[in-house]
């Protein structure tokens, strides 16, 4: 617990309320599934190939397993994260159609009391 910082002023006495901690931060693993195809449909046909996470701690990335499938598999991708509170986990996510050009596309998940070591799975559409 933070001690309250007491001051005398011009005679009169003020203190200050402890400030709160942060939460702490540990070590989380994120694996799961991702399809790019609510976010370009068909005719795109485009296939998720990296995966991008960012906790607001930390961010990592990393490549899909089987960058030809439209519903590919990810992880696990570590990164720090806040432990023991809600926090929001923004997932990028970079998908190629033949002959294009790579798109990328976010979503925002709202992860809850993890635990150091935890591993969270997702299902990034």
């Amino acid at each position: 617990m933070a001690p309250i910082v007491t001051a005398v002023l011009a005679g009169a006495l003020l203190t200050a309320p402890p400030t709160s901690a942060a939460p702490p931060v540990g070590t989380v693993s994120f694996t799961g599934k991702v399809t790019c195809k609510n976010a370009f449909p068909a005719p795109n046909n485009s296939v998720p190939t990296r995966v991008s996470l960012d906790s607001g701690e930390d961010d990592a990335l990393g490549p899909t397993n089987n960058p030809t499938n439209r519903r590919a598999t990810f992880g696990p991708i570590s990164l720090d994260a806040p432990l023991d509170s809600s926090f929001a986990l923004t997932v990028d996510v970079t998908c190629k159609a033949p002959g294009k050009k790579a798109q990328t596309f976010t979503r925002t998940i709202t992860e809850d009391n993890l635990t150091e070591g935890d591993t969270v799975s997702l299902n990034v559409k």
